[in-house]
């Protein structure tokens, strides 16, 4: 699936090609997700990846907005003045709590049981640091999740091993426990990208070719 049509946006944003990509600056993104990578991939930037290790553990009574901010500016980890920083985190909320990536199997199957039959948010933060300009920007959607038995939940784990999601689920799954959602596939996929979007006077100049 292309997201979007680098050519197209370059047209339409007077984005000028030439025979060289854009040095100097370069666009580093803090993650190891393969589906954050896939998302600026299919925007066709110049990109390196250098994720940043942190503690993700939330603090006590921390509200989920708070934590979601604390995480994705503490993944921009270093910031250098010849660089524009990007860093990402999503996080599950039923009932003001926050689910985040499963420990074990154990934990993924509770997780998915509490979720099924319900509708619950998904809120993807993004942090950017660019020329000493710091920003933390996030996106909210909703996920109507199917009325699942134990059986169900348990062979969707041992088939999808969802470890590295929040929720213990992925969007994108076929045969998934997700029925509907309402707002940006991309934002539960963990990118928000409409929100990335009103930055693009920032990173229009990291397309390939321009």
């Amino acid at each position: 699936m292309i997201l979007f049509h680098p050519y197209q946006y370059r047209q339409e944003n007077g984005c000028k090609a030439t025979l060289f990509p854009n040095r100097g600056f370069m666009i580093v993104l803090r993650s190891r997700s393969p589906r954050r990578k896939y998302v600026l991939e299919s925007l066709d930037l110049d990109f390196r990846i250098e994720p940043e290790d942190i503690d993700e553990s939330s603090l006590k009574n921390e509200h989920p907005l708070e934590y979601l901010k604390r995480i994705c500016l503490s993944k921009l980890g270093t910031r250098s003045k010849n660089e524009f920083l990007i860093s990402c985190d999503t996080i599950v909320v039923q009932e003001n709590s926050i689910l985040q990536k499963p420990k074990n199997f154990l934990e993924a199957v509770e997780m998915l049981e509490r979720l099924s039959g319900k509708t619950h948010k998904v809120a993807s933060g993004l942090g950017i640091y660019y020329k000493g300009l710091e920003r933390f920007a996030f996106e909210f959607s909703q996920v109507h999740f199917r009325s699942w038995n134990h059986k169900q939940i348990r062979e969707y784990v041992e088939k999808y091993s969802p470890f590295d999601k929040a929720g213990s689920y992925g969007v994108q799954d076929k045969e998934g426990p997700v029925r509907s959602f309402d707002g940006s596939y991309t934002n539960i996929l963990g990118f928000p990208i409409r929100t990335f979007f009103q930055y693009h006077e920032f990173w229009k100049k990291y397309l390939k070719g321009s």
